[in-house]
């Protein structure tokens, strides 16, 4: 889609600067390219691409796959690219659960794209090591005083980091980076199925049975080269293992293949959806009802990759756990009053996050209680809830899950377009189906003339299309019945080309203020200037800077709300 190429370029040069989105831009824009040909496009030397093909891979921005005679070609990663605008709310996200310690980790994994855990403790630990003893150690000739150790010595820190990282891992904020993740969906199908042809396990035969076996095999393979889940358990032992052997070698202490760490953003996706299902909840049920449904649906997980796997093991009905539920709850409760308490240098204690307290919360407290607020929720317009005969376990469909927020987030966006009969014409539609005009009169009680003007407008706007069914094969007009329709799909497709079209031009604006201000920005952006802009700047600038920053988070506000559209209507 060209809204959301450009908007990808936009974010890239936005976050990395012009050469890397250069790049970035001719390989979006013309799909897969040798270096030679990247570089005869972007007029640059060939050195200079190479160095900036390698920084894009390490930022997992692009693609790349090697032929077997070869030829290494490179394709742009619009998935990790349109990942860079939600960087800065999963860094929120993590601060509010879990402290400002997790919240460091998730910024240096962010600029670093992948990285072991050695080298993001080395990267952590430094950093927090800087930042805590610049006012307390003096330097003196480029150099610390006694006691203030580098590169995360400091046991207090590193253990600290570890509990952090640790917790990160079990939550799945964090995942590893296998070697098919550099690889486009197609050249990662293509190599399982050439794998498997030279082992022997895929049949020489044809037909729509031996295919479908044959994509299911391929669909097994390549779900377990993606998988990206990793073991904290094996993280920490691995710490473990190298604190003991410090006097090894790097390739001694791991002799099996170090696991990369990466950014999952699941969690997310998870976040925004349970969110906007407990906002709905509130306005309708109370407080306590949208505790219960927020808990519900935080035990359908997210899949946050850019490959779906057409035979996922995720069951398409969820059976809820009434006591995860209640766990769920009081473990939220008591997340929120320890983030209230500052840990010490901002690093998370030694206590355990799931070992939460018991609270009241809210009169949910009871298992009875959750079943009447979960039957009130599947008796109204939760449809995606429903009750096993008899009293049993309660169900969560994860597609009318997803059906109910994508239908919602449309309606709420044609609502805000349309006015008048023509929001009633959309949901007859909805409701019936097809329909001809003379129907929809009859329903919707409205004259033939506004009723034109209505459905003219409406498939202007790309909400509705309409079908010919002629009654004989001379296709005359007067022997034609016209039926209108509305195509949930459709409308989808166009409102996310909309969405991605004002978040590219909110960052093109952005640029546009960043530089009529360059000059005050330049000379704030420098490192004997950042942390002490009130002494090194004067009045006048002090007030730019002021009415920047606070231009800057309008713009940003603006687009994370545009992108929790996007996660309802693509992402879920």
């Amino acid at each position: 889609m060209e809204e959301l190429s450009r908007l990808c370029c936009l974010a890239v040069e936005d976050v990395y600067g012009g050469f890397l989105a250069q790049i970035f831009q001719h390989l979006i824009q013309q799909g897969r390219l040798s270096v030679n040909q990247l570089a005869q496009r972007c007029r640059l030397p060939l050195r200079q691409v190479k160095a900036g093909i390698a920084a894009l891979i390490q930022l997992r921005l692009i693609f790349h796959y090697t032929t077997p005679d070869g030829l290494s070609t490179y394709q742009a990663n619009v998935h990790s690219a349109y990942n860079l605008i939600r960087a800065g709310r999963i860094v929120e996200l993590v601060a509010r659960r879990y402290g400002p310690a997790a919240a460091k980790i998730m910024e240096h994994l962010a600029i670093l794209g992948y990285a072991t855990a050695d080298e993001l403790e080395a990267h952590v630990c430094e950093d927090n090591v800087l930042t805590t003893s610049k006012d307390s150690a003096e330097l003196t000739n480029g150099h610390h005083e006694e006691g203030v150790l580098l590169g995360g010595a400091n046991p207090e820190v590193r253990t600290s980091f570890r509990t952090a990282l640790k917790h990160l891992l079990d939550d799945r904020f964090i995942s590893s980076v296998r070697d098919a993740h550099f690889q486009s969906e197609f050249d990662a199908r293509q190599d399982v199925e050439r794998h498997l042809q030279h082992l022997g396990m895929l049949p020489s035969a044809k037909g729509k049975k031996i295919q479908s076996d044959i994509d299911h095999r391929v669909d097994v393979e390549l779900e377990s080269r993606l998988d990206g889940t990793v073991s904290s358990a094996s993280i920490m032992q691995d710490f473990e293992q190298r604190d003991s052997n410090e006097n090894m070698t790097y390739s001694q202490v791991y002799l099996s293949t170090i696991p990369m760490l990466c950014i999952d953003y699941s969690n997310l996706l998870a976040a925004i959806r349970n969110e906007r299902v407990a906002s709905t909840a509130y306005k309708l049920f109370g407080q306590p009802a949208a505790q219960v449904a927020r808990a519900a649906c935080s035990q359908v997980d997210v899949d946050s990759g850019p490959f779906k796997i057409q035979s996922a093991t995720s069951a398409p009905i969820q059976r809820l756990n009434v006591s995860q539920i209640r766990s769920s709850m009081a473990e939220e409760a008591t997340q929120e009053t320890l983030n209230e308490e500052d840990a010490e240098n901002g690093w998370l204690g030694e206590y355990a996050l799931n070992g939460y307290a018991d609270p009241q919360v809210n009169g949910a407290q009871h298992y009875s209680q959750i079943d009447q607020h979960l039957a009130v929720l599947a008796e109204g317009p939760f449809s995606f809830l429903s009750q096993e005969p008899g009293g049993g376990q309660w169900l969560l469909h994860r597609s009318r899950l997803s059906n109910f927020l994508r239908d919602g987030e449309l309606m709420r966006f044609m609502g805000e377009s349309l006015s008048g009969p023509a929001l009633r014409i959309l949901r007859m539609l909805m409701d019936k189906g097809k329909l001809d005009e003379k129907s929809l009169q009859e329903i919707g009680l409205l004259g033939a003339k506004e009723l034109r003007q209505c459905l003219a407008q409406l498939q202007l706007m790309g909400y509705l299309e309409l079908q010919e069914v002629p009654r004989e094969p001379q296709r005359q007009p007067n022997r034609t019945i016209f039926l209108w329709f509305y195509d949930a799909e459709r409308v989808r497709k166009v409102v996310l080309g909309r969405l991605y079209k004002t978040m590219a031009r909110l960052f093109q604006r952005l640029h546009l203020e960043r530089e009529r201000l360059a000059s005050t920005l330049s000379k704030v952006e420098r490192t004997d200037v950042q942390g002490s802009e009130e002494e090194m700047l004067s009045q006048a600038e002090l007030q730019v800077l002021f009415k920047w920053r606070q231009k800057e988070a309008w713009f940003m506000t603006e687009i994370n709300r545009l992108d929790e559209s996007v996660v309802i209507l693509r992402d879920l």
